[in-house]
């Protein structure tokens, strides 16, 4: 072993848990996160900190909540302190050579916190300048593609097309990139994120992963089970009246984009098998959060629920973690900043600031593996969750709502037992408390009054939250190039058709997706200010 490890951290956006097939998930066809998981240690009990891209990342990347570095969600502001220690500064000032490669979501887009290199690919660079995948494109001659992750407007939770060849697809890129990355480095100690957009939607994918799952026999959505503040009636919002086809060609399309995915990390640990390096780095794979996918009738992530808030984690570094072992302690995304400074030999940098987490490979610092946090947002958006093996509670600020679920015997949480007479008043009561104390340390300021979690007014969340159709896809309309507004029109709806149709699309035709009036109205509204004309109304709309 080299006395400087090396550390590689292999990031995916929007990975649920339940996507790998050594970990007891048959229909998942990932056989490098097998060899992985073989060859390291598999945590099936990780969770997300806060399951949304941008508090998730900084709090890997701080080992630190919303309450030090500003992000409860996503926001287009920058990090609330610049002087907070990162994993990228602490490593870049012990000498390691540092690196971001794909995906990160910082704001501002290149703010580095302190990588000595960026190679950015966002899911939507407002210039071309800034995006390396973006000027990859270019430079290949795909200069005219505006939706390059995908069509997110009207079709955002849809089986996709690629809109280019495999070759030059956004995953293959990453990996491509990271091999280069590493050829050159030769034998400097190196700190090293890849981070993969998939299999965040859209689902842009290439003929082979579109059909990769067509014969496979794939887990059903758990029950339509929404709680308040989310509306419970049947509404074509969540997807509730789409055919069991429909729903299960979208499941389809994600679990493509796994395993593209997880082909591309292979192709990383391959190389770094064949120099010889693979024992000497510390890898981490893992997510910054998961995707519902029609659990409880319910898409996307912030929630406190199974499919949002866990996530798949394997460390590997046979120096400290014991080959092919599988781990149910609750580790989350906290634990990735302290676990790299101990296999590495370094120390925080900051002795005033208590971290969140705790080293995985050093278990003499004081971290309860018995109980679980997560937290996301403000405000009435506000929710904190606290669960031990068998119960969780989760409170929403919302109403004062209260969830509790029995995990043992209701895995998929459809029964809140606070609605039943006899649920174990003295475990509810230690997992609230346990919830305040997280609060008061790690939530919002504002979040506490007198020593107990605030009730504001109750209200019903708008319909397109936690649906199918999110409202914000409509305004994310790629407007990075130089075309004029007719132009840029012109181009989109070449796109969106050229997208949709395929061979997961259940020969439903574009202007039969959504007629909602306030979904047409919301898509009206952006095209306004992107398309230039109205040609869109006929191909999208009945």
């Amino acid at each position: 072993m080299t006395k400087h490890p090396n550390v590689l951290i292999l990031f995916t956006d929007q990975q649920r848990y339940d996507t790998i097939h050594y970990a007891g998930h048959e229909h998942m066809i990932t056989p490098n996160l097998d060899r992985l998981a073989e060859e390291g240690c598999l945590y099936r009990f990780a969770h997300s900190t806060n399951p949304v891209c941008m508090p998730a990342r900084h709090d890997l990347m701080t080992g630190l909540s919303g309450r030090a570095h500003g992000y409860f969600e996503n926001g287009p502001k920058p990090i609330k302190d610049y002087s907070i220690p990162t994993l990228p500064r602490i490593f870049s000032e012990n000498g390691y050579r540092t690196a971001a490669i794909g995906k990160m979501h910082f704001c501002p887009k290149r703010m580095h916190h302190g990588f000595d290199e960026m190679y950015l690919m966002e899911e939507l660079p407002k210039s071309r300048q800034i995006d390396q995948y973006a000027q990859f494109l270019k430079e290949n001659g795909l200069v005219q593609l505006q939706n390059i992750h995908g069509v997110r407007p009207h079709i955002y939770h849809l089986p996709q097309n690629a809109l280019m060849e495999e070759k030059y697809h956004g995953s293959t890129w990453v990996a491509d990139k990271v091999i280069e990355w590493l050829e050159n480095n030769q034998e400097n100690p190196f700190f090293l994120i890849a981070g993969w957009i998939h299999p965040h939607p859209p689902w842009g994918l290439p003929p082979e992963y579109q059909s990769l799952y067509k014969e496979k026999n794939i887990p059903e959505p758990i029950p339509l089970s929404r709680e308040f503040p989310f509306r419970k009636q049947k509404s074509n919002w969540y997807g509730d009246w789409d055919t069991e086809e429909e729903k299960r060609n979208i499941r389809k399309a994600y679990f493509g984009a796994v395993t593209m995915t997880e082909h591309n990390i292979g192709r990383v640990l391959d190389y770094l098998k064949e120099k010889g390096t693979i024992d000497d780095t510390l890898i981490i794979f893992t997510s910054d959060h998961g995707e519902m996918l029609q659990d409880k009738g319910l898409y996307t992530k912030s929630l406190p629920y199974e499919s949002s808030v866990r996530i798949p984690m394997i460390v590997r570094y046979p120096e400290s973690f014991e080959p092919g072992i599988t781990k149910d302690d609750f580790v989350d995304l906290f634990d990735v900043l302290p676990t790299c400074l101990d296999v590495c030999g370094l120390s925080y940098a900051d002795d005033k600031q208590k971290l969140a987490g705790n080293s995985l490979c050093n278990e003499e610092i004081v971290r309860s593996r018995k109980y679980q946090t997560a937290s996301f947002g403000t405000g009435k958006k506000r929710w904190v969750m606290v669960r031990e093996e068998r119960y969780k509670y989760i409170y929403w600020y919302n109403g004062g709502t209260e969830e509790m679920y029995d995990m043992k015997n209701d895995p998929q949480e459809i029964n809140n037992i606070l609605r039943c007479e006899n649920y174990p008043l003295q475990i509810y009561n230690e997992l609230k408390t346990r919830a305040i104390e997280y609060e008061k340390e790690w939530g919002p300021e504002e979040c506490i009054q007198n020593n107990n979690m605030v009730e504001l007014e109750s209200e019903l969340f708008v319909v397109h939250k936690g649906s199918k159709f999110p409202a914000g896809s409509n305004s994310q309309f790629q407007y990075f190039d130089e075309r004029t507004p007719d132009e840029r029109g012109e181009q989109f709806l070449k796109e969106i058709e050229s997208a949709y149709y395929n061979e997961l699309s259940c020969n439903k035709c574009l202007n039969e997706v959504n007629n909602e009036k306030k979904w047409r109205e919301n898509f009206q509204g952006n095209w306004k200010k992107f398309g230039g004309n109205v040609k869109f109304e006929n191909k999208l709309f009945k």
